[in-house]
């Protein structure tokens, strides 16, 4: 969620909280070259915790080039890195994009792209796509195909980048059978991101350091879920027992998940999330709940969400389609089909696009979506030309009949 807020400040920097961050921190700066300054507040320190991964990341998307200089901004579509590492004289790498481009055209010059950059920036540059009807460049997420940030795009970007210790914890905490957010709060205990008074503390947000429920131990995730008292009388008052050999909630969690069986686990998470429950309560509302009750609600709530997830209507057989197999349709009365297919050859930088009954090649190296999509836009402006001399016809008609 930080970095859907970094990412705002870094894309829309003239709304009104933009300006007063840039105005407080980073005045003469962008938002990707900001520094943590002195007393920052705790807001600004966490949202600036996420600018590495927007920085990234992001990316600027060639409209008209105008407004992208060559050597010193991000917009070569690389995940490890967007900036130009050709070694290029100081009059070209201040230069526009739009310089790389035929005059009063929206396509590359092929021809000064290949005299001037090396082999990896050139292949990049044949990547990028030009649109003939947006002259302003935008940033855009390129982890995600539709080039949008989210905050489920950012996670799986990091962690791809920087992957999770190694547990067999991990999959079987996402194959449990139940709900989502209770697997969601496992992860997070698990990479001891939960508001515990240990955690909030190393946070500089001043809490009390011990456990609101038994006042003895300072309030740490394992001691809250398995360690405190209250916690492990629940646990012994379940049929899953206590198990006081381990010395973190990661390693008690890999021992719960190899030695029991799958409904075992599926109750022992509904008996850490009532826990974590009953804790909050005692803290917002001063109310401790009782053992029975919170062992009781476990398995009560596992029970009522499993049976749900089996009275949820199945939909009825549909077409062969919905097992795979795709089939051809009549389009409507009234509409056009186009369909659209292409071929990629990377090592002459052309694709190829199979355009209803027309063939086009036409220079550049993307991918298949991006190839696709050029097959869309062409048969678009075939249909644009076809639906124009429609219209000259119906008028040359309409004028004879008038004649």
């Amino acid at each position: 969620m930080l970095g859907k807020q970094g990412w705002r400040l870094f894309t829309n920097p003239n709304t009104l909280v933009a300006r007063l961050f840039k105005a407080r921190y980073y005045p003469n700066t962008s938002f990707a070259e900001a520094q943590l300054g002195s007393n920052p507040s705790y807001v600004w320190r966490s949202i600036l915790a996420a600018q590495p991964a927007i920085r990234q990341g992001s990316r600027i998307q060639i409209e008209g080039g105008q407004q992208t200089t060559i050597g010193s901004a991000p917009w070569l579509p690389d995940m490890d890195n967007g900036f130009i590492t050709s070694n290029l004289p100081a009059s070209i790498s201040s230069a526009s994009v739009d310089s790389l481009m035929v005059p009063n055209q929206r396509r590359w010059d092929f021809d000064v792209v290949d005299d001037i950059f090396n082999t990896r920036d050139r292949d990049l540059i044949r990547r990028i796509p030009l649109c003939s009807r947006v002259d302003k460049d935008n940033w855009f997420w390129l982890p995600d195909s539709k080039r949008l940030f989210s905050v489920r795009g950012c996670y799986r970007m990091l962690d791809t980048m920087h992957p999770p210790p190694s547990s067999s914890a991990w999959r079987k905490l996402w194959l449990l059978p139940v709900p989502a957010k209770v697997k969601n709060f496992l992860w997070r205990a698990m990479t001891n991101v939960l508001p515990t008074g240990d955690n909030l503390l190393q946070r500089r947000v001043e809490v009390q350091a011990s456990c609101p429920i038994c006042h003895t131990s300072s309030e740490s995730v394992f001691h809250v879920l398995v360690t405190c008292p209250f916690a492990k009388a629940c646990w012994i008052s379940s049929v899953l027992g206590f198990n006081g050999s381990c010395v973190s909630f990661v390693h008690w969690l890999e021992d719960m998940f190899s030695c029991r069986n799958i409904d075992d686990c599926s109750l022992s998470a509904m008996v850490c999330w009532g826990l974590w429950l009953n804790k909050n309560n005692k803290v917002w509302n001063d109310v401790k709940g009782r053992v029975q009750n919170v062992v009781n609600s476990a398995g009560q709530n596992l029970f009522l969400w499993q049976q749900a997830r089996k009275s949820v209507l199945v939909p009825p057989n549909l077409d062969s389609a919905a097992h795979g197999s795709v089939r051809w349709l009549n389009p409507s009365i009234g509409w056009v089909k186009c369909n659209v297919d292409a071929a990629i050859d990377h090592s002459r930088g052309l694709i190829s696009d199979f355009i209803a009954a027309k063939s086009d090649i036409l220079p550049g190296s993307f991918e298949a979506r991006e190839a696709e999509a050029l097959g869309v836009k062409e048969a678009l402006s075939w249909l644009k030309k076809f639906a124009f001399h429609f219209v000259i016809l119906e008028m040359d008609s309409l004028q004879v009949f008038n004649a």
